[in-house]
């Protein structure tokens, strides 16, 4: 409760900034936009960060009209410590490219991962992701991307193996609407490749992680509502009943909130 009081805080103070911005920046080279958003459960490549509880959400970001943006996440976290808010600043470049009839756009960009009250777990990554348009129908999107990080986990893995952990993680993410109606579906797979066995009850360096999804929009709110069933293939031996469920597929209902 203590960790969605802050989020509420943040919310709060990002909106009240939104609103002194839009009329700041009216004619500038700057845009600011974001969502607020609730969740059944905040999942991370497949993984539960709220041992399957509800998550309140925020993410903003300022866009200037060269491609460079700044942007941060915030939500509630669970893991049985003492982080209880996740606090994300990220930074990138966009990059329109000319690619055959595609005009794809490139994203290059460093995200901090940041636990408020548990700072062993901090670590940067580096993301690469290529966003392409109008790939199969009109209005669809397809996203590639890759991320690396020297130190997955932050100190905390580094103490509990005795080195550094590097971890490649590779995404391809798909949207598309259904016709001509408000509503769209979302694929998502991904695989995550570590330095080191550390995945799972009888561990591996590796697993993969998937989402499949269903949303409507309701555009005069710029509200979406989504439905997805979300999961990985990690070994869950010696999990206990609670920790199994945060690694097998479940259902995981949204509300977003976009501005």
């Amino acid at each position: 409760m203590k960790a969605l009081h802050h989020i509420l805080l943040l919310t709060t103070t990002f909106c009240s900034s939104y609103a002194l911005a839009t009329d700041q920046t009216t004619g500038s080279n700057f845009n600011l936009s974001g969502n607020v958003a609730l969740a059944s459960d905040y999942r991370w490549r497949g993984q539960t960060q709220t041992k399957n509880d509800a998550a309140l959400q925020g993410n903003f970001v300022v866009n200037h009209s060269s491609g460079f943006y700044a942007a941060a996440f915030a939500s509630n976290v669970d893991f049985g410590d003492e982080a209880h808010l996740e606090l994300d600043p990220y930074i990138g470049y966009t990059i329109p490219i000319h690619l055959a009839k595609f005009q794809p756009t490139l994203d290059l960009g460093m995200l901090r991962y940041n636990y408020i009250g548990k700072s062993d777990l901090n670590y940067n990554e580096y993301y690469l992701k290529m966003i392409i348009s109008n790939v199969l129908n009109d209005s669809d999107s397809f996203t590639p991307s890759i991320s690396y990080t020297p130190q997955y986990g932050g100190k905390a893995t580094r103490q509990n193996v005795g080195e550094n952990v590097n971890n490649w993680y590779f995404n391809f993410l798909y949207s598309s609407p259904i016709a001509q109606t408000n509503f769209a579906t979302v694929a998502s797979l991904g695989y995550s490749k570590a330095s080191q066995a550390i995945y799972g009850g009888t561990a591996k360096d590796h697993f993969f992680d998937w989402k499949i999804a269903a949303n409507y929009n309701y555009r005069p709110m710029n509200l979406n509502a989504e439905l997805a069933a979300i999961g990985t293939d990690l070994d869950h031996t010696g999990y206990s009943d609670s920790n199994q469920k945060g690694v097998k597929t479940a259902a995981v209902f949204s509300l977003t909130k976009s501005f």
